[in-house]
């Protein structure tokens, strides 16, 4: 049960109110019986005072209280032995057994048993009362529950605008606070909506404009006589359109656009993937470490991405220009010598973090996509720092 909702709290506060509501009621009832029982006890005492005052024998008190229907019970034994005593006199005993009266006459000489076949009115006030707080308080309870429906129906709407569901429509007709809280988080998610749609037509159309004088300046490098030149434009512009091409793949990712294609692939796999992503002029800075023909269950582009960005990461704040990758079992390490990062590693998950400042500063969305990526898997990352290392682990699960 969960106590920190706000139904269960209200269930659970009405079920304690109607419980002690019911305790009062039998309260009620057990007063009410003992005052029933009081009043035919005082008519008794009557009885038994006018009894005693004519000094009448056995017969003479059966010949009284007959035609007052009072019946003589011959089986005393039966019904003492099983009743319960109510309330005691001198001279005689009221008691009761199956909800019937019995009035006992006893004196030296003898005891006399009679059932009381007399009806006596009762008072049933406090049984229609508590009938109708009961159906109120049913009724108040069934209407609170269904007020509180829409909240039910909000959370839903918020989960799946929470899973990236634009697609959401949270509007109510109703004026009560639930509906307007309703409203207002439906004018925020349109008006989200409508800024992320702008987002991605505006970087989708850079990125498309982008693409077409690449695609002329690779063209045009190929006329180039210089071999030596000819070749460093075709790498600047391969690059380039690399880089188009990873940015239109966050973009997707960002916006929970992009769907995952997982596959059983090897790592060394994965990790020749990241270095064609680099396009690295000088490739003796990286230093691979492993004895694993590991295999996992990933999408290799976006693992390849996420790699990418932790081999770029390493290269750019390492103090020597160098980085370690080791593969293991159940990791990769990341290994640069550098300083420590100042804040925890939860803090760079946000896009844009980096401090402008630095002499280094990119824009702040390395860790932030490799985070993206790894939560699409399943898979975490770590962060350590020991003799003046940094150390990123991926760690798989699959």
């Amino acid at each position: 049960m969960k106590f920190n909702s706000i139904i269960t709290n209200i269930r659970t506060g009405f079920i304690f109110t109607l419980v002690l509501l019911m305790l009062v009621f039998l309260a009620f009832l057990k007063y009410s019986h003992m005052e029933h029982i009081k009043q035919t006890s005082n008519h008794y005492a009557t009885l038994q005072h006018h009894l005693k005052s004519n000094r009448l024998r056995e017969h003479e008190i059966i010949e009284y209280l007959e035609p007052l229907n009072f019946k003589p019970v011959s089986n005393h034994r039966k019904i003492l032995d099983n009743a319960e005593e109510k309330i005691g006199g001198r001279g005689f005993e009221l008691v009761d057994y199956e909800d019937d009266f019995y009035l006992l006459i006893h004196t030296p000489h003898f005891r006399v048993l009679f059932k009381d076949l007399n009806t006596y009115e009762k008072n049933y006030y406090g049984h229609i009362l508590f009938g109708v707080l009961f159906i109120a308080f049913i009724f108040m309870y069934l209407w609170t529950i269904k007020a509180l429906e829409p909240l039910k129906a909000l959370k839903e709407e918020i989960q799946r605008f929470a899973h990236g569901d634009l697609d959401i429509n949270c509007r109510s007709n109703k004026k009560d606070e639930i509906a307007q809280l309703a409203n207002e988080f439906d004018n925020a998610v349109k008006k989200i909506a409508l800024l992320i749609s702008s987002r991605q037509l505006f970087l989708r159309t850079v990125m498309h404009e982008l693409k077409t004088p690449i695609a002329k300046g690779r063209i045009v490098s190929e006329l180039i006589d210089d071999e030596k030149q000819k070749s460093r434009l075709i790498i600047i512009f391969e690059k380039l359109n690399y880089q188009i091409n990873d940015f239109a793949k966050i973009e997707e990712i960002v916006s929970n656009n992009y769907t995952v294609n997982m596959y059983r692939c090897s790592l060394k796999s994965i990790i020749d993937k990241s270095f064609e992503m680099l396009m690295l002029d000088n490739k003796e800075n990286i230093n691979i470490q492993s004895n694993s023909d590991k295999t996992i269950n990933a999408d290799m582009e976006l693992i390849a991405l996420a790699i990418k960005n932790l081999i770029d990461n390493a290269l750019k704040y390492s103090l020597d220009t160098k980085v370690s990758i080791v593969v293991g079992e159940d990791k990769i390490d990341f290994i640069s010598i550098g300083e420590k990062l100042p804040k925890p590693l939860e803090k760079y998950y946000k896009p844009f973090h980096n401090d402008t400042k630095s002499k280094n500063h990119g824009m702040g969305l390395g860790i932030y996509i490799v985070h993206s990526i790894l939560e699409m898997h399943d898979m975490k990352l770590e962060y350590t720092y020991q003799d003046k290392q940094n150390i990123f682990s991926i760690v798989y699960f699959r």
